[in-house]
C-alpha cells in the first residue's frame, strides 16, 4: 500500500463533486441495462467514470477545488430550494410508517399536522402550535369493538332462539 500512498502524493483524490459523479454514473448504467442497453447512457456513463478518474488523479489542485466549490455553491442552491418538497417526502414516509400505529389531522385554526394514536374512539386533540382543541374521530378502541362483538353475538343468540321457538 505504500505504492498507491507514494503515487497519490500531489494528486487531488476524490471530493464531493467526485462522489455526485459516482452516483450519476452508476443511476446511467443501472438505467441502460434495464432499458435494454441504450447506447447514450452507457457512453454518458463511461464519460462520467473517465471524468472521476481524471479529476482523482490530477495534479491541478487549484483548478480541482474551483470544480467543487461550484459545484457545492449549486449543490447548496438546490438543497436550499427544495427544502418544502423533501419535507413532504419525509411526511409522507413518516405517514406510512406509522399507518398502523396513528392517524394524522389537521388542526382546524393554524394547519398544523397532528399525529394521534389510532383506535382510541373520539379525542379531544390540543394543537401543539395554536392550543386550538378539537375533537376526531380515531377509530373505534378495542372496548368499543368488543362491545359491537358482544351484541352482535346477542342478537345472533336471539334470532336463533326465535328460529327454534318457531320450529
Amino acid at each position: 500500500m505504500n505504492w498507491l500512498r507514494n503515487f497519490m502524493i500531489g494528486r487531488y483524490g476524490t471530493d464531493s463533486l467526485s462522489l455526485f459523479l459516482l452516483v450519476v454514473s452508476m443511476i446511467c448504467t443501472l438505467t441502460s441495462s434495464l432499458c435494454g442497453g441504450v447506447l447514450i447512457l452507457i457512453l454518458l456513463s463511461y464519460a462520467l467514470w473517465i471524468w472521476i478518474i481524471f479529476r482523482t488523479l490530477s495534479r491541478n489542485l487549484s483548478a480541482r477545488s474551483h470544480e467543487n466549490e461550484v459545484f457545492m455553491t449549486g449543490w447548496r442552491w438546490v438543497m436550499d430550494h427544495t427544502v418544502g418538497l423533501r419535507g413532504w417526502f419525509k411526511t409522507q414516509y413518516n405517514r406510512f410508517r406509522d399507518r398502523k400505529t396513528h392517524r394524522y389531522f389537521r388542526c382546524p385554526k393554524c394547519k398544523q399536522m397532528v399525529r394521534v394514536p389510532k383506535n382510541k374512539g373520539k379525542v379531544r386533540i390540543i394543537c401543539p402550535k395554536c392550543k386550538e382543541e378539537f375533537i376526531r374521530f380515531t377509530g373505534k378502541s378495542s372496548a368499543q369493538r368488543m362491545r359491537e362483538e358482544q351484541e352482535k353475538a346477542e342478537k345472533r343468540a336471539q334470532r336463533e332462539s326465535k328460529r327454534s321457538a318457531k320450529k
